[in-house]
């Protein structure tokens, strides 16, 4: 049976009392003895119940702060803890991960050097990025992100300074309407990169193995971000993501020159799946669709209907252009824009075709391959861009009387050196590439998937966690790497027609006679687009001192060049480039 305090109290007391009554003495007055010891166990009691009445008083006191403390006083609770890290950036989080913000950015400083047989040697600097990143959570299920571009490839127009500016929502909605659907959706809004492949999608810089992506992505994917709306679910080993999207605050205008038609639109989607992701070993497999529908923009406000012209040779710094195909809208611009003339504007001579442009739309398809196996991958893509447009009739719009005269004798030449009004076309590209961690990192640690990037799941979008980081007494991590990369703007009987000599061969000048005009016309419904080809291989050394820090270190050779149609001094152009790049980013 367990004792009370005053139990234990008395008890004591009698244990002490029997051994002093053992102890005395025989002859001691006993009964006296028992009087002494009986007044002295009452003030053990007095003295214990005091003690008891203390205890309890105490207790209750504490009992009702605590109840206090429970109720609080009116007004809205106390706002939780949160949790700062200055390891990346600026990163504040609530403790029940409800809100969230990241201040970031990067910074990209390039140089380099060219030998280019045709135009001698060249070199230089430039601040390739510099950019302010600002992203975040609120409320759980909504996210957002703003970025704005102060270095070298921003436009000198304001909203061109203007990258990732989204809102996103993120909530399992399937499930909450009863399908036995568990999977997050993801609905994004505004302007945001489209899901057009594994390279262009790769919303980090510092997450790509080169300096520059290959000429496929630059040539069908520039500029990557438009307007739009998308959704997008996925799950460890599978994702899709789909959109709607029109104009890109990087389009040269954002309204088109004619928008009789209203704005351009497209739709574009992507799907992934991993049969293989493990610590060591990952296989991903994807493929992206796309569909064009132009309603108006021409080349002169959107880049990518003059396929190839922002490609730089994947020397961004060098600005060396070796691509570049006419517009694939079909507006005469260039040297001869007939926008404004009587040939133009009068429909007896086909003006409403020029007008308008006569393409129909473009597709465009991608198949994307990575196989990693411990510090070892592989990387591989293919695309193709198909652009349906009508064809004009040549020979109706310019062998008439009053076609042999003036401006339309001007773009007979055009057609002859045959970039003209053509039918449709078809234009590819792939690259492959390799890289090896000699320090035995792995990319599978720079892979992220739904669950941690809803912007660009399912690339490579960081960069891979370093071993030994020189602030841990290692060397951080080195790696190597070489690409082999391929794109052919060629469509089409190319024959012996050049863009300079077609004017002089065949005399067109303003007066020119039928007979004259006439093999024109035939060369231009003969021959093809000369966009280009080009093959490059690229061989890389890159060293990652930190989280954060990157120094990079290019040499590339151009081989086999077919110049494109406005630049024939650019054939056999087979350039030697070397670029370096250091960047930081938060």
């Amino acid at each position: 049976m367990k004792l009370g305090v005053g139990q234990r109290a008395l008890a004591i007391a009698a244990f002490g009392f029997c051994a002093a009554a053992s102890a005395a003495p025989a002859a001691a007055d006993t009964a006296s003895e028992i009087r002494e010891l009986k007044a002295r166990l009452k003030q053990l009691e007095s003295q214990v119940a005091k003690q008891q009445a203390a205890t309890r008083h105490a207790t209750n006191i504490a009992n009702a702060a605590s109840a206090a403390i429970a109720k609080g006083p009116p007004g809205p609770p106390p706002p939780p803890p949160v949790f700062v890290s200055f390891k990346n950036g600026l990163f504040v989080e609530t403790e029940d991960k409800a809100f969230s913000i990241h201040v970031g950015g990067r910074v990209h400083a390039d140089g380099g050097w060219q030998s280019d047989p045709g135009s001698g040697d060249a070199s230089n600097v430039l601040l390739r990025r510099a950019r302010l990143d600002i992203a975040g959570k609120a409320f759980k299920y909504w996210y957002y992100r703003t970025q704005f571009e102060f270095g070298g490839s921003s436009g000198s127009g304001s909203s061109a300074n203007v990258r990732d500016a989204w809102l996103a929502f993120k909530y399992p909605l399937l499930t909450t309407i009863g399908l036995p659907y568990d999977y997050p959706v993801v609905i994004q809004l505004a302007n945001q990169l489209r899901p057009l492949g594994l390279e262009a999608m790769s919303t980090s810089n510092s997450g790509i193995t080169f300096i520059e992506r290959s000429m496929m992505s630059d040539a069908f994917n520039t500029p990557r971000r438009h307007l739009g709306a998308s959704i997008a679910s996925g799950d460890h080993n599978w994702g899709v993501k789909a959109g709607i999207y029109s104009t890109s605050p990087q389009d040269s205008a954002i309204r088109p020159f004619n928008n009789r038609l209203g704005q351009y639109w497209e739709v574009d989607g992507r799907a992934v799946f991993l049969p293989i992701r493990t610590e060591e070993d990952l296989i991903h497999i994807g493929a992206t669709g796309r569909y064009y529908q132009n309603n108006g923009a021409s080349g002169a406000t959107n880049d990518e209907l003059r396929v190839g012209r922002g490609v730089r040779n994947e020397a961004n710094a060098l600005n060396t252009r070796l691509l570049e195909t006419p517009d694939m809208s079909c507006n005469p611009g260039g040297p001869f824009n007939l926008f404004g003339s009587v040939w133009a504007a009068n429909p007896a001579f086909g003006g409403s075709l020029v007008q308008n442009g006569c393409l129909k739309n473009s597709t465009q398809f991608n198949v994307e391959f990575v196989g990693v196996h411990g510090p070892f991958s592989i990387q591989a893509e293919y695309s193709q861009q198909y652009y349906n447009r009508n064809s004009y009739n040549s020979a109706g719009l310019l062998i008439t009387p009053s076609a042999l005269t003036g401006v339309p004798a001007l773009q007979a030449a055009r057609l002859a050196a045959g970039q003209g009004l053509q039918s449709s076309s078809a234009f590819d590209g792939f690259y492959v590439q390799a890289q090896l961690f000699l320090t035995g990192e792995t990319r599978i640690t720079a892979y992220t998937d739904i669950s941690h990037n809803i912007n660009t799941p399912y690339t490579f979008s960081t960069q891979p966690k370093i071993l030994n980081p020189i602030s841990k007494g290692g060397y951080g991590a080195w790696e190597v790497a070489a690409r082999w990369s391929s794109i052919n703007l060629d469509n089409g009987s190319q024959g012996s027609w050049s863009y300079l000599p077609a004017y002089g061969a065949l005399g067109l000048v303003p007066g020119t006679t039928p007979a004259a005009l006439f093999p024109a016309v035939l060369a231009a419904n003969s021959v093809g687009v000369t966009g280009g080809r080009v093959n490059k291989i690229t061989l890389g050394l890159n060293w990652y001192p930190e989280k954060g820090y990157r120094f990079l270190f290019n040499y590339g050779r151009v081989l086999d060049n077919v110049a494109p149609f406005n630049q024939p001094w650019l054939a056999s152009n087979n350039t030697n480039s070397f670029l370096t790049r250091a960047e930081v980013w938060w």
